[in-house]
């Protein structure tokens, strides 16, 4: 019985893993708000900044940027790059800066309208995909 349950979880995050699209990653994304254990912290009905990720061959950059009511962005210098790691069932994010500094945060939930990021002080950050503004 033993070797049955653990077969099952075994197919369960390898299934969990080779379900997530990391193309899907690329592009802006809106913070909608904040959780820790299983408690809203806060909730974003608009937010003025937008996250940009770029991925390549799990070597990627993620930027802020603010939208414009024209359609474009205006980014900042600030950019950080990162790797994706795989450890076993896990998607994590290890990001990185020029001065050796790094952290890491983990993938929970990614498709092509919402992404859950989770730190290690186990907060939840759940994003939608940016939609430009409309002002017709």
């Amino acid at each position: 019985m033993k070797k049955i349950i653990i077969l099952i979880c075994i197919t369960f995050s390898c299934e969990n893993r080779s379900n997530i699209d990391l193309s899907l990653l690329n592009g802006y994304w809106e913070i909608q708000s904040v959780k820790q254990n299983n408690k809203l912290l806060k909730t974003y009905p608009f937010s003025g900044t937008i996250d940009y990720f770029e991925l390549k061959e799990n070597k990627g950059i993620r930027k802020k940027v603010n939208p414009k009511f024209d359609g474009k962005f205006i980014t900042s210098m600030h950019q950080i790059n990162f790797n994706i790691i795989y450890n076993n069932d896990i998607i994590e994010i290890e990001y990185y800066d020029k001065k050796s500094h790094k952290y890491k945060e983990t993938i929970t939930k990614l498709d092509s309208v919402d992404l859950y990021i989770t730190n290690k002080d186990n907060y939840i950050y759940h994003y939608k995909v940016y939609e430009k503004l409309n002002l017709d």
